[in-house]
């Protein structure tokens, strides 16, 4: 067995330096290397270690097909998804899950995708 550890997930954009600026304005992310010599490449961090790789997509020879479909998808943990979810949506990302509340398990949760579709999923702390 192969012992594996966590590293960054990796989105491709279209528009690398925008992708790169919305993740920085309106998810906190932080970037801590960035690499523009042969390939647009940016390791990004919040304060609180999530950690994520954007990548120019026609660069990685990669053409971006309908990301709302995507079978891999992000998921963060926030205290109040409705005001993740309506920063997100006021700052240029679309929510494509509305807030809603999980009165079996107490929790909240909800979906948007950053300005060129990729999904991700919130969920607050009591998400089992």
């Amino acid at each position: 067995m192969h012992n594996i550890r966590p590293r960054e997930s990796i989105i491709l954009a279209e528009d690398f330096e925008g992708l790169v600026r919305w993740y920085r304005e309106v998810l906190g992310f932080k970037v801590t290397s960035i690499f523009e010599d042969g390939f647009h490449f940016a390791n990004m961090a919040t304060e609180s270690g999530i950690r994520i790789g954007i990548g120019s997509a026609k660069e990685m020879g990669v053409e971006p097909r309908d990301r709302a479909r995507a079978t891999v998808l992000l998921q963060v943990e926030t205290e109040d998804v409705r005001a993740l979810l309506k920063q997100v949506t006021s700052l240029g990302g679309a929510s494509n899950m509305p807030a809603s509340y999980n009165k079996t398990d107490d929790f909240w949760f909800g979906g948007f995708a950053d300005p060129e579709g990729n999904p991700w999923w919130v969920v607050d702390k009591n998400c089992p």
